[in-house]
C-alpha cells in the first residue's frame, strides 16, 4: 500500500487466553433480558440510554413487546415496574475475567473493520522507563490501553481483530504492568526478534483480514499504539500530532483530532491546545491494505508521561476518546 493511504497520529492526553483464530471478530452475540425499575420522569428512551442500550426504532418497538402488560397504555412507564430491557453481549477471553462480557449498546460501527495493534511485544518490549523504581515496558502499556480500545469499539458494534494478543494478560486495572515476553500475533503466530520479519508478518496478518472482509465491510482502519514518543526525548509530548499522506487519512485524524480538541475545552478549558498534521514512512503505514494510524500515547521516559500512563483510568480515557474519534470519522461528522 502507498503513503498516500496512510496516517501517524501522535497522542497524549494530560489527564486471558487466547481466543481461536476468528473468535474476537465473529463470536456470536447474546441477548438476555435485564428488569430496570425507571426513575422519575423518565421515559423509554432514556431508560434504555440509563441502561446502556441505544434506543432504536427496533429496540424500542422490542421493549414495548416484550413489557406490554406492563406499560400504561403503549408506552407510558409505570413508577415502580420493573420492566424487561433487551441487553445483547459478547463473552471474549482475550479481555480478561473482570472485563470478557462486553454489552453491545448500538450499531453505529456495524460494517466496519479495526485491526487493533498493540506497539511491539514479544522478544521486544519497546522503549522502557522506571517509574517509583519498577520497570515499566511500552508493550506493556500500549497492550493493555488496545483491548481498552478494542472493547470500547466492540460495545458500538464494530468488527474488532487484536493484532498482537497475550495469552495471559487482560485488561488490567493496575499502576504497574509486569512486563513479560509471551505475546503473540492473531492466529497464534509467533512474535520474532528480528525486526524485519516481526513487522513483515504483521503486515500480512492485518492484509489477509482485510481480503477476507473486503466484501462486505464499509470501512476497515488500523490503530497502531505507541508509547514511544518519537522525536522526543525527556520533554512531555502535550498535543496530537499527525502524519497524513492522503485525504481519508487526514479525515481520520481530524476526526481524532477534534474529538480530542473537545475534551480539552470541556475538562481543561484553560490548557489550550494545537494538533499538528505531519507525514513519516513507517512499515506498519505503508505495508498494511487498510488506511492506517499509529498512536504515540505520550513519553514512557518522563514522568509527567509516566504518571498519567500507569493509571487505568487514564489508559481507560484515552481508549474512550480515540473511539470517540473514530466514530466521527466513520458517520462522516468531521469536515475535511
Amino acid at each position: 500500500m502507498s503513503l498516500r493511504r496512510t496516517i501517524f497520529l501522535f497522542l497524549v492526553v494530560c489527564t486471558s487466553g487466547l481466543l481461536a483464530p476468528d473468535a474476537l471478530a465473529q463470536a456470536d452475540s447474546e441477548t438476555g433480558l435485564a428488569e430496570v425499575r425507571p426513575q422519575a420522569g423518565e421515559g423509554i428512551w432514556s431508560l434504555l440510554r440509563r441502561s446502556g442500550v441505544d434506543p432504536t426504532p427496533a429496540v424500542v418497538a422490542e421493549f414495548k413487546a416484550i413489557n406490554k402488560d406492563r406499560l400504561k397504555g403503549s408506552d407510558e412507564l409505570r413508577k415502580g415496574v420493573a420492566y424487561r430491557v433487551p441487553v445483547r453481549s459478547r463473552h471474549v477471553p482475550l479481555f480478561g475475567k473482570a472485563y470478557a462480557d462486553v454489552p453491545i449498546r448500538s450499531d453505529k460501527l456495524k460494517g466496519h473493520v479495526y485491526y487493533i495493534v498493540g506497539g511491539h511485544g514479544g522478544p521486544d518490549p519497546g522503549t522502557l522507563g522506571t517509574y517509583q523504581g519498577k520497570q515499566i515496558a511500552e508493550d506493556e502499556i500500549a497492550y493493555d490501553t488496545s483491548l481498552r480500545l478494542a472493547r470500547e469499539l466492540m460495545m458500538d458494534g464494530a468488527t474488532v481483530y487484536v493484532i498482537v494478543q497475550d495469552p495471559d494478560d487482560g485488561i488490567r486495572d493496575l499502576n504497574t504492568l509486569p512486563v513479560d515476553h509471551d505475546e503473540v500475533y492473531y492466529g497464534n503466530k509467533t512474535i520474532v526478534l528480528n525486526q524485519v520479519s516481526r513487522l513483515r508478518t504483521r503486515a500480512k496478518v492485518i492484509n489477509d483480514l482485510f481480503d477476507k472482509q473486503s466484501r462486505t465491510a464499509k470501512s476497515q482502519q488500523v490503530i497502531s499504539l505507541h508509547v514511544d514518543s518519537y522525536g522526543y526525548k525527556v520533554e512531555p509530548q502535550v498535543d496530537v500530532h499527525f502524519i497524513v499522506g492522503s485525504r481519508s487519512g487526514k479525515k481520520l485524524a481530524r476526526a481524532v483530532r477534534d474529538t480530542v480538541q473537545d475534551k480539552y475545552a470541556f475538562y481543561q478549558p484553560e490548557r489550550g491546545y494545537k494538533g499538528e498534521i505531519k507525514s513519516r514512512n513507517l512499515m506498519i503505514l505503508r505495508e498494511t491494505k487498510p488506511t492506517a494510524i499509529l498512536i504515540e500515547l505520550g513519553n514512557i521516559r518522563h514522568p509527567g508521561d509516566q504518571h498519567r500512563l500507569v493509571k487505568p483510568a487514564n489508559r481507560q480515557t484515552l481508549a474512550e476518546w480515540i473511539k470517540e474519534g473514530l466514530i466521527r470519522s466513520a458517520l462522516g461528522t468531521t469536515n475535511v
